[in-house]
């Protein structure tokens, strides 16, 4: 084996992507810092720190984003309705009702139907 070849033999040890926008000052504020932060968001200095956003977008790429993908997601529902055909679901339950319907037309005796039990009570089913 070539050493100069050998990979890592652990799991990573970070989990998650690391986010360097994100705002830890929260976790980390003194006492005092506390309060000044609390006064510049009641003066409206600041706005609160709860509310803001990392990765805000403006409220006309997000509906223009959230229009594009519901008319991706039709054309994709369309289409795969069209090349697919009803769903297997259907089908059985349309089977299903054909065959409740030719159960009832049979009557009461159906010699072919009843002796195939094989020798068991027709309560016991």
């Amino acid at each position: 084996l070539d050493p100069t070849k050998l990979k890592a033999r652990q799991f990573s040890k970070s989990t998650a992507p690391v986010s360097k926008k994100a705002d830890n000052s929260l976790w980390t504020e003194t006492p005092a810092e506390r309060q000044q932060r609390l006064a510049d968001e009641v003066s409206g200095k600041k706005r609160r720190a709860v509310d803001t956003k990392v990765d805000e977008e403006p409220s006309d790429e997000k509906k223009r984003r959230r229009m594009d993908e519901e008319v991706i997601r039709k054309g994709v529902d369309d289409y795969t309705q069209k090349l697919r055909g009803p769903a297997l679901v259907a089908q059985h339950e349309a089977s299903g009702k054909a065959a409740e319907k030719d159960k009832e037309d049979l009557g009461i005796w159906d010699h072919s139907r009843d002796m195939l039990l094989g020798g068991h009570l027709m309560d016991d089913s």
